[in-house]
């Protein structure tokens, strides 16, 4: 029989897969900022509130009456949005949320069923994780008051962890936890502005579900994000100059052809290379590209100059896509320069670590 040294530690086990991690959480509204970090994490769970616009007074009467009234054929009325989208909204609650039709498509009254039929599942398995208190339940925006009344109301109901999240102030840490009475704190770098609720910070939000994640399950310690093999044909850790000629469509691209009939199409995948921008640029834009697709990304910011930066885009692949472009892409005068190293593609909603440049080598390789 052979026993560990009692000096010997095991190593922490292998963070969780973000896609698998973003379903352990649900989200009890406010808007669909947190169901759109779910999808950029390449995960669609089912949810009540996952894209719905949901008021803190009417969320805690719904659930101190165990969603009684919500979704009654008396209480859901389909609207006209401005922009012609149908959206349904609870006569007593509020909550209202997008459909997928549009007025000119499909006649309000045709779906008024469907809508009733989908709430009422919804809520059943609402108050069923609610029961089963596994859930992490993320509410985003409320004052400490509001989620002290917020985190009662939910343990109406069972032991599930409350999680309350705003954006972080000056000299604040984003993407951590704090305990509270009941609840926990939690603090993102900053918020999707509402009528873009596209534009998230999703690196941030992505900590803050690891941190909590680790804080409920009581692990108790940092666990190593996976290495993932780098899927792109070529790549160099090689600097490489980009020079701007004339824009198309005033974009400048840099960039090569990728094969991408061998990858999965259910996947998210993420694009990533580091940038130096030297401090006479004058372009208004560094990012990337995987094609025209997008879910979440990260340009350049261009107030650093003179230092490696990394900049990304994460996408869903469409099946019958033989090859897409994948590279950097510029905006800004012709004849400005910068530099690129460190190229990748990885099968993730986020770039894995990877190490900066050691030093500015630059003009070693290729243009691309």
């Amino acid at each position: 029989m052979r026993f560990a040294l009692p000096w010997r530690r095991a190593a922490p086990p292998p963070a969780a897969p973000i896609e698998a991690l973003a379903t352990t959480f649900e989200s009890l509204g406010n808007n669909c900022e947190f169901g759109l970090v779910q999808r950029y994490c390449g995960a669609e769970p089912l949810g009540l509130f996952r894209f719905s616009s949901v008021d803190h007074d009417a969320l805690i009467h719904a659930l101190d009456t165990d969603f009684r009234h919500y979704g009654a054929p008396d209480d859901i009325e389909i609207l006209v949005a401005v922009t012609g989208r149908l959206y349904v909204r609870s006569r007593r609650y509020g909550f209202a949320y997008n459909t997928s039709d549009f007025v000119e498509t499909t006649a309000p009254e045709s779906i008024h069923r469907r809508e009733v039929g989908k709430v009422a599942y919804l809520k059943r398995r609402l108050l069923e994780d609610l029961a089963d208190g596994e859930k992490i339940l993320v509410r985003k925006g409320d004052s400490g008051a509001q989620a002290d009344a917020l985190a009662r109301a939910v343990r109406r109901h069972g032991s599930g962890t409350l999680l309350n999240v705003r954006a972080a102030e000056a000299g604040e840490s984003a993407g951590r936890v704090d305990e509270r009475d009941g609840w926990l704190a939690g603090r993102v770098r900053r918020f999707a502005p509402y009528e873009t609720a596209y534009e998230i910070d999703l690196e941030s939000w992505v900590d803050l579900a690891r941190d909590a994640d680790r804080f409920v399950r009581k692990r108790g310690v940092s666990t190593p994000a996976p290495t993932l093999p780098n899927r792109l044909a070529r790549s160099s850790g090689r600097a490489v100059t980009h020079v701007l000629g004339t824009p198309t469509d005033g974009v400048c691209v840099f960039g090569v052809r990728q094969r991408t009939d061998h990858l999965d199409p259910n996947a998210v995948h993420v694009f990533s290379a580091w940038v130096w921008i030297p401090a006479d640029f004058r372009g208004n834009r560094v990012g990337a590209a995987i094609g025209h697709f997008r879910l979440g990304w990260r340009d350049a910011d261009l107030g650093m100059r003179e230092c490696w930066q990394r900049v990304w885009v994460a996408a869903r692949i469409p099946d019958g896509f033989r090859d897409l472009m994948m590279g950097l892409v510029v905006v800004g005068p012709v004849g400005e320069r910068l530099w690129s190293a460190g190229r990748r593609l990885e099968a993730a909603p986020l770039p894995g670590p990877a190490p900066q440049p050691w030093a500015m080598t630059m003009g070693l390789g290729p243009g691309l």
